[in-house]
């Protein structure tokens, strides 16, 4: 276990020895109220049945539920609960899960502290259900008592598996237990349910009972497939870490020689050294500047990509297109492309302000590109279907069909570009819980839509 300040070590040890101390006595009040009376001798068969399927159960793991955190070895215990009288289920299921820890090399206290949660749990769901064995009596009260009798007991396991870690953390008991219970309450209900219906038909049909055992072997392959592919996703993310810290590194490392050169090649170009040279030079500054915005989107895209907070502030849409628009209208007036905004509905959102202008402005940027001269690219700042959005038509070429389903993935480039521009709008947009989409037809231009959240 985990070691605890010191703060915390009086209440922890005073948990740990005090649990398992009152579910002996518990157990003891479970045996004098039930007593030891077994209605069919069959039934002693579960004691070792439940050592067995527990020290297997801790063994080879096998979970159930949505998030993967309860261990069918819980199933034998209770099944003991219910079909052996209360002087001798609790005892054995807290002896088995005893046992079972120390087999797989538990330490004694937690090994002592789980059997004592489980002895604990086990008697108050034995004097729950009375006389003990489901099935005792053949009336309904006495089938309705042990279901309540299992329900209590993943309830009472439950809260008293919170108690250690709630110390150890500093944690609220309270908001820990609310926490544990939200992720594993469907699967708690599953196992509790599981148990009632084994138990009864162990009663009724002892054979039909075994089936549900049938599927064991698959739940088992089907965790081991589980885990698996959260392993993969585990080693996936770091190769995307790492993968980020190169695009960051990178672009950073690049961006000194890189402003040397431009400024070296400013000078030459200043110099009178025919045309030949110019053109030469010429190309080079055109190039280098298209190697900086590469770097530059390279930057925002690891930038995109980080699980760092968005810096959210109140930001007016209409003034956010306007600066995009002031900022590009140079770019728009070479390429001979008139460059507008129209604010069709006022709106305010709360968005990392620059990562936004970041997103829409490559829209922007991808949108002059692609318009002859003489076209028109518009931002529209308009009220969407479920919140505020922005809008950037222009009257280019067209999309091919064909590009569609990859056109936002990264490196998807046409004949211009980078290949970045959509792609950092798309996990931009993505990570502030909106949505972008394109309409677009050959020859008519394209409408691309950034809709946020209202």
């Amino acid at each position: 276990m985990v070691a605890a300040s010191t703060t915390q070590a009086r209440p922890l040890r005073v948990v740990l020895v005090g649990v398992p101390a009152a579910s002996v006595a518990l157990a003891a009040v479970a045996a004098v109220v039930g007593g030891f009376g077994v209605p069919d001798r069959w039934r002693l068969l579960l004691i070792p049945g439940c050592f067995a399927a527990v020290a297997l159960a801790e063994r080879f793991p096998v979970k159930i539920g949505p998030q993967q955190k309860i261990n069918l070895g819980a199933l034998p215990c209770l099944l003991a609960v219910l079909l052996l009288p209360p002087g001798l289920g609790p005892a054995t299921a807290g002896l088995s899960v005893l046992a079972g820890n120390r087999f797989v090399r538990r330490s004694w206290t937690e090994s002592v502290y789980n059997a004592g949660n489980v002895l604990a749990a086990g008697s108050l769901a034995a004097i729950t259900a009375m006389a003990g064995a489901v099935g005792a009596t053949t009336s309904l009260a006495a089938d309705l008592r042990a279901t309540l009798a299992a329900f209590l007991y993943v309830v009472v396991n439950l809260a008293l598996a919170v108690l250690p870690p709630a110390l150890i953390t500093g944690r609220p008991y309270m908001k820990l237990a609310r926490s544990a219970a939200a992720a594993t309450w469907p699967a708690l209900l599953t196992l509790a349910a599981s148990a009632v219906v084994i138990a009864l038909l162990f009663v009724m049909a002892p054979v039909v009972a075994l089936l549900p055992l049938v599927v064991l072997p698959l739940v088992y392959r089907m965790n081991r497939a589980i885990e698996a592919q959260a392993k993969a996703n585990e080693q996936l993310e770091a190769v995307l870490a790492s993968q980020r810290r190169f695009l960051t590194d990178v672009s950073h490392q690049v961006a000194t020689p890189l402003a040397t050169i431009m400024t070296n090649l400013s000078i030459l170009r200043r110099a009178n050294r025919g045309a030949p040279a110019d053109n030469a030079v010429a190309d080079s500054v055109a190039e280098a500047e298209r190697m900086k915005r590469m770097l530059g989107r390279l930057r925002s895209l690891a930038h995109a990509d980080e699980d760092v907070p968005l810096r959210r502030e109140l930001v007016d849409l209409a003034e956010l297109t306007a600066d995009v628009v002031h900022a590009y209208a140079a770019q728009a007036a070479t390429s001979g492309v008139d460059l507008v905004a129209e604010i069709e509905a006022h709106a305010q959102v709360s968005v990392d302000k620059d990562l936004l202008r970041e997103a829409v402005a490559n829209l922007v940027d991808n949108a002059v590109r692609v318009s002859p001269r003489g076209g028109l690219v518009t931002l529209t700042v308009e009220r969407g279907s479920g919140g505020p959005a922005i809008a950037v038509a222009d009257h280019g070429p067209g999309i091919e069909e064909d590009r569609l389903p990859r056109l936002f993935e990264r490196f998807q480039r046409s004949d211009s570009g980078s290949g970045l521009g959509l792609a950092i709008a798309r996990r931009v947009v993505e990570r502030h819980g909106g949505t972008i989409k394109v309409k677009t037809a050959r020859g008519a231009g394209s409408t691309f839509t950034i809709e946020l959240p209202g």
